[in-house]
């Protein structure tokens, strides 16, 4: 968390105002690695060698049942689809299918607002410019990537084979590692926000902030924990559901700003509900979790 707040905490204060000194929005970038770049270094630490080792193994372990790779990849497009069609047929909202063709527009837009740049960002904005699959591939890229890559070596890479060391159920587990997902996933607004308040008012939504985003996140959690256990342990599996979350939220909510997003958590909620009670005593499960 030090590692990513290092990061995000000057580039906040030169965007509240509090500090003069230009701080380029690569950092903000390079600062997500961090639960990653922890890993190594706690990794390396604890287990030396052998741990490295086992952690790179599990990092490109991608020879897995093809229903692992189904499940990161639509599960999160499923849930989007249940939402809408929810929202459509007991509320009747209207949407207007046409405003994601402009997915490729609305992603330039979000990439080219991480200023001041020292050329990484503004170079790969202008190759997006170049053309729709020139995006695609960049979309695709940095979702790999940062948030996936940057993230899941800490989370489900070390922070969760810990917790079963323990070894905790899978609802613990998940909670555990939810926990420390909410309090590191503040970034630069949050910050901003913090640095821009009265501290009674800093200090509420800091608390909302985190229950929210605990809420959202837990749920995911719990599926994550499902997928690296039953693929006996893969990373990368794990880095594939982050990355085609987070494409599948950015370009549903930038089209659509008033997406159902509170039933998008509770359908996950209840789908992860399911999950809990379905392998609490699964010996199939169990026989996985051993192996991780």
């Amino acid at each position: 968390m030090l590692i990513s707040w290092a990061g995000w905490i000057p580039f906040a204060a030169t965007q509240a105002g509090l500090w003069t000194v230009k701080v380029p929005a690569e950092l903000v970038w390079l600062a997500e690695f961090g639960p990653t770049l922890s890993a190594f270094i706690v990794t390396w630490l604890v287990y030396s060698k052998t741990g490295i080792s086992n952690l790179m193994k599990r990092l490109l372990m991608w020879k897995v049942n093809y229903k692992w790779y189904l499940l990161a990849i639509f599960i999160t497009p499923v849930f989007i689809l249940l939402s809408i069609g929810i929202d459509i047929l007991f509320f009747g909202t209207k949407y207007d299918w046409s405003l994601l063709n402009d997915w490729d527009k609305n992603f330039i837009t979000r990439t080219e607002a991480f200023t001041p740049s020292l050329g990484l960002i503004s170079g790969i904005v202008s190759f997006m410019k170049t053309g729709t699959l020139a995006t695609a591939l960049m979309f695709l890229l940095l979702a790999l990537t940062n948030g996936g890559l940057s993230e899941e070596v800490g989370w489900r890479g070390f922070a969760l084979k810990e917790f079963q060391r323990k070894p905790y159920n899978i609802l613990l587990t998940s909670l555990f590692v939810a926990i420390l997902w909410a309090v590191w996933h503040t970034g630069t607004l949050f910050w901003k926000t913090m640095m821009t308040s009265s501290f009674s008012e800093g200090l509420l939504f800091a608390f909302t902030y985190l229950l929210q985003y605990l809420l959202l996140i837990f749920p995911l959690s719990v599926i994550y924990t499902v997928l690296v256990n039953g693929t006996g342990g893969s990373i990368f599996l794990a880095i594939i559901l982050h990355a085609f979350y987070n494409i599948s939220i950015s370009v549903i909510t930038a089209a659509f700003p008033g997406f159902p997003m509170l039933t998008f958590v509770i359908c996950m909620l209840v789908f992860s509900i399911i999950l809990i009670v379905a392998l609490w005593r699964n010996n199939t499960y169990n026989k996985c979790l051993q192996s991780v």
